[in-house]
């Protein structure tokens, strides 16, 4: 299947519309032996867009055409739909939604938002407590902006001023501090298909810090109470040595647990919170995405953790950042990608370089490497053939379901050719099937809407995915029997996803409190038991 999708010829990768993007994006594409798109008609294999992609470009992909957006996947990343998606949640499934903020939208909501400030907080019993230290505070965020640009806090109604559409929810007033420094969690999820539900959560991710210690008698500083490494790497102490933070502003997860198991915290149960709050996160909007192929999500969900180890939903990012401003994000992002792609089957070529860096973090080396560099130098020419090896063995599993795939050949440029199969464009709206049409130069398919879900061009076929992809770890479905294998999916499928998302959670919540000086190790065992799962726990490495 992949000699059949991707040929002989280059992979040719295209970021945004001018070629301008992220730096370690661009190296790691090249790393892989894809060559950058050179524009003038240039054909190309993957399209990495920051913003999504009209409906119209994923009507005319290929079978061996990616998109890094899914079509309306990108709707839980505006904030006032999220607000939207998992107040209705909330109502029907009850407390399990009850990881986000209460929040409200402005203007359509601002006289409910007005009640609630008028009630404000019951009053203290201690007489010298002054009267705006018993009101709750409020966090504004502008709908359409993002790196907490237009995000301010306030107490009193009165303070608020906005000219565009915005959120308002209630502040976590008492948040987990590491050396007095506030933090949240970028938290890493792939979504190659919707039909069925497929989602992945890498092993790694950032711990993000202000650089200012958190205060609420300051609520007008940016660097005590934003996270945001945009907002805090041009703050006055992002250089500075900080009480158990150090310099800079970035912690990776692996880190976190560390400080965590030398401060006796707990940790297993939270991240089995996280978890089911990305899971339920996605299928509050599942129902409204078309069956699609060739196309996949890359969310940043950024997570906050309070001073009782509650995980609060903040926001879903498309598009995460791919900055490379410190050691953090050299050692997280970039073995990130790699093995994203090596998730969704795409390809690496030999480069004609002797060696170069990819991170090798191998499960059974944990032992011999657990204080070492994560970064291994491994052959170029062993990798490629190894995946060459393994895309073989996939492609000859799957050769009678894919048989009836018609083979075409294109030409990428003057001197190399390709070979592709026709499948039918991404299916995004309710024309009925219609047949073949030629124009000579390139075949072109009527849209059509079909309930069974259809492998990837490359092969890839998510009835089947993989429990774990390097540091990818599959979160959903728990078990390949779960998988939705009809679209539109039903509220009648939502309903029983989300009941074993709630299955899922007691059992952790049970398990924690019954087992509580049982190894992490064993407590995933017993999790995984107890819910059938022929996947892996994801938790982040020690």
């Amino acid at each position: 299947m992949f000699e059949e999708c991707f040929g002989n010829g280059p992979f040719i990768f295209r970021i945004n519309e001018n070629g301008a993007g992220p730096q370690l994006l661009t190296q790691v594409c090249l790393e892989r032996g894809w060559r950058e798109y050179s524009g003038d008609h240039e054909s190309w294999n993957l399209w990495w867009r920051t913003s999504g992609f009209p409906v119209s470009h994923h009507r005319s992909l290929y079978a061996w055409q990616f998109l890094n957006h899914i079509p309306k996947g990108s709707s839980i990343c505006r904030k006032d739909n999220l607000v939207r998606y998992l107040r209705c949640m909330k109502k029907v499934y009850g407390s399990i939604y009850d990881f986000s903020p209460h929040g409200y939208n402005l203007p359509l909501e601002y006289t409910k938002l007005a009640a609630e400030c008028s009630r404000g907080r019951p009053h203290s019993s201690k007489e010298d407590v002054k009267y705006f230290e018993e009101k709750p505070i409020w966090i504004c965020k502008p709908v359409a902006q993002s790196q907490g640009r237009g995000i301010f806090l306030f107490r009193k109604l009165s303070e608020l001023n906005y000219d565009t559409n915005t959120i308002v929810q209630r502040y976590i007033e008492k948040p987990l501090l590491i050396g007095g420094y506030k933090f949240d969690l970028r938290l890493y999820v792939c979504i190659p298909s919707y039909h069925p539900v497929t989602i992945y959560m890498y092993k790694e991710g950032l711990a993000r810090f202000g650089t200012d210690k958190f205060s609420l008698n300051d609520l007008r500083n940016p660097f005590r109470h934003l996270t945001n490494s945009s907002i805090n790497k041009l703050g006055p102490g992002y250089t500075e040595m900080k009480d158990r933070v150090g310099s800079g502003c970035k912690w990776n997860l692996r880190q976190l647990r560390r400080y965590f198991q030398q401060t006796g915290i707990s940790d297993w149960l939270l991240w089995q919170r996280i978890t089911s709050l990305v899971i339920l996160t996605v299928l509050s909007h599942v129902n409204q995405i078309p069956p699609t192929v060739n196309c996949f999500e890359f969310f940043g969900f950024d997570v906050l953790i309070d001073s009782s180890l509650r995980p609060w939903l903040l926001e879903v990012n498309l598009s995460p950042a791919l900055s490379n401003d410190c050691d953090a994000d050299r050692l997280v992002k970039k073995p990130m990608l790699h093995d994203m792609f090596d998730l969704l089957g795409l390809p690496l070529y030999n480069t004609g370089l002797s060696v170069f860096d990819i991170c090798n973090d191998c499960e059974e080396n944990r032992e011999d490497q657990e204080n070492i560099a994560l970064m291994n130098t491994i052959s170029v020419v062993n990798a490629a053939g190894r995946w060459r090896r393994k895309q073989k063995k996939m492609s000859a599993a799957n050769s009678r379901t894919n048989s009836a795939v018609r083979i075409r050949n294109r030409t990428t440029s003057a001197n190399i050719q390709k070979t592709y199969m026709t499948l039918p464009k991404v299916h995004v709206d309710v024309r009925p099937v219609a047949s073949l049409i030629h124009n000579g130069t390139k075949p072109t398919y009527e849209d059509s809407r079909k309930s069974e879900s259809k492998p990837w061009g490359n092969g890839r076929d998510w009835n089947y995915p993989k429990p774990r992809e390097g540091g990818w770890v599959r979160v959903w479905p728990f078990a390949l029997d779960m998988a939705t294998k009809s679209s539109p999916i039903s509220n009648g499928q939502i309903k029983a996803m989300v009941n074993k998302v709630i299955k899922f959670t007691r059992k952790a919540k049970e398990l924690a409190k019954r087992h509580p000086l049982a190894s992490e190790c064993q407590l995933s065992e017993l999790l995984q038991a107890e819910n059938e799962m022929t996947g892996d726990i994801w938790i982040p490495p020690l």
